[in-house]
């Protein structure tokens, strides 16, 4: 066996048996510290002092023993981490994304270590992003540079600043933005971006609200305007004055369609509807309730009107039954069918 002052990295991440998942969670701040000591690990700049005190580590508590011996196992499972990502990662100038890596490592060793399987696809990058919000949950912003932003429920944002721009990342839900006028840095005006999975979005001195859906983005702009690039279509540089919203994919777009100033009445905690469908209105609802809610097709369209909390939707479901020839059937608390009496 080599000594502890010729050990590899590498071997360290083998020397450990594989370990047979219990099932059994483990401590916050245990999973936090084996995630630490692998970025380390894995970065190469660990010292011979910082092996040592690994080893100490490891060996100072059976808790620590076991959570690092399944961190090695999900790593070999995930066929290891890619050398060249980690080492961008861990670069000496990316204090941040090592946290947010750090942070990553965590969420799927407490996941997994709850019986949840690693290998299936889950929003990581949600769980790990820097602000988010829960369900029902609505959550305001200032960002350094005055610009304000309101979270919707379900919704993850990673916010990244530099000397030339203003990114932010929407990672899933929607969000209401207000941007500020910003400082000058030298001679440069950083524009803002906000970055979805089908392109990116630049305000034009804007107020407006971005959603992240299934297979594409939508945009409605309140003030100002912005200008959409979906990334296959680089080419096609889109503007949306204000009035107006649009819908675009990874290389096409809808057609406008007008802003409803009813459908950011959830910045203040409210669902406004005046005459839509019920089987929409449950649709939207649903969004903000923890279960599982439908509509019967019999009773979807029926018309609803009224301003509604967004806090107590078991109340919105009971004032339901006052004005339509509905009922709720509930199954269990958190199972709720709106039905057509």
């Amino acid at each position: 066996m080599a000594s502890k002052n010729t050990i590899s990295s590498a071997a360290m991440l083998k020397q450990a048996p594989a370990f047979a998942e219990d099932g059994l969670p483990f401590n916050t701040h245990v999973a936090q510290q084996a995630s630490e000591w692998l970025v380390l690990l894995i970065s190469g700049t660990a010292t011979d002092e910082d092996r040592h005190a690994w080893e100490q580590w490891r060996n100072a508590d059976p808790e620590h023993g076991r959570a690092w011996r399944h961190i090695e196992n999900i790593n070999q499972r995930l066929h290891g981490i890619p050398t060249d990502i980690v080492l961008k990662t861990l670069a000496p100038n990316a204090l941040r994304n090592r946290r947010r890596f750090i942070k990553a490592l965590t969420v799927v060793l407490l996941a997994s270590g709850t019986g949840l399987l690693v290998r299936q696809e889950t929003p990581w990058r949600a769980w790990t992003a820097d602000y988010r919000t829960g369900t029902g949950e609505q959550r305001k912003l200032t960002l350094i540079d005055g610009t304000l932003i309101v979270l919707n429920t379900t919704s993850a944002i990673d916010v990244d600043y530099s000397d030339t721009l203003r990114l932010i990342q929407l990672r899933t839900g929607e969000m209401f933005i207000t941007t500020a006028q910003d400082k000058p840095t030298a001679t440069l005006m950083r524009p803002f971006v906000v970055e979805t999975a089908e392109g990116t979005v630049r305000a034009l001195g804007t107020r407006f609200v971005i959603r992240q859906e299934d297979d594409r983005s939508h945009v409605a702009v309140y003030e100002g305007a912005v200008e959409i690039t979906p990334f296959d279509a680089r080419d096609q540089k889109i503007v949306v004055p204000a009035g107006q919203a649009l819908s675009f994919t990874r290389h096409t777009r809808d057609t406008f369609l007008p802003a409803d100033e009813n459908a950011i009445a959830w910045t203040d905690g409210m669902i406004v509807a005046e005459k839509i469908r019920l089987g929409d209105f449950i649709d939207s609802l649903r969004r903000y309730r923890n279960g599982y809610l439908i509509c019967d097709p019999a009773a979807a369209n029926l018309l609803v009107s009224g301003v509604f909390p967004l806090k107590d939707t078991d109340s919105v479901l009971a004032s339901l039954t006052d004005s339509l020839p509905v009922s709720i059937h509930y199954r269990t608390r958190f199972w709720a069918t709106v039905v057509h009496k």
